[in-house]
């Protein structure tokens, strides 16, 4: 599993409209935004986004003011928005225009999905079955019957992944208990897929 990165800067003077706070704007125009991939794929189908005729947009409500900063699988789904002053990252639904908190800032939420691809990378199964010669496969089995080679327990690569897990749930809600404060949040939901086998 191959994991990539390229990093995505953002409009200064639009940044600076937004009046963020100063580790958010070096993020956004001086670092920039990692794009996580595992293979190819954006992590979380999230995939930062500087849209150079955007502006600054309205929630439905008229409450927030918001910064887009990309979008979660397509731009018809989900877009993600910084909160103008605070920079509070928002997920809003592009259909039903109803918005809600992923992270208090957009240092924690890089944090989060960084934590996060690493446990997926790390406890990934193999899509593919490895191809090997009839010479390589009849050394692996003779290195197998002398114990050299000893079969992964199942049972043990479970443990290790639901205990994985559960450090990164601990994680989110110590660093960042907004993020973690219902089941609906978008990091539970993200968690209990994980739980799940569903991601």
């Amino acid at each position: 599993m191959e994991i990539t990165s390229r990093l995505v800067r953002y409009n200064p003077e639009l940044v600076e409209k937004a009046g963020l706070p100063e580790e958010t704007q070096e993020l956004l125009i001086g670092s920039g935004l990692p794009q996580f991939t595992l293979d190819g794929e954006p992590v979380l189908g999230i995939r930062f986004n500087p849209v150079s005729d955007c502006e600054l947009v309205r929630t439905s409500d008229n409450s927030k003011t918001l910064l887009p900063i990309g979008y979660e699988w397509d731009e018809n789904t989900a877009a993600l928005g910084l909160e103008s002053g605070t920079g509070i990252l928002y997920r809003v639904d592009v259909q039903t225009e109803e918005y809600a908190v992923m992270n208090s800032s957009l240092h924690l939420f890089l944090a989060f999905l960084n934590r996060y691809t690493a446990i997926v990378k790390e406890h990934s199964k193999p899509d593919e079955p490895s191809v090997m010669t009839l010479e390589q496969a009849q050394a692996k089995l003779e290195a197998f019957r002398r114990g050299e080679i000893k079969p992964r327990s199942q049972v043990n690569e479970q443990f290790k992944k639901d205990e994985a897990v559960k450090q990164l749930r601990l994680f989110y809600t110590e660093k960042d208990p907004v993020s973690m404060l219902d089941e609906e949040t978008w990091w539970s939901v993200v968690l209990e897929q994980l739980e799940d086998e569903l991601l």
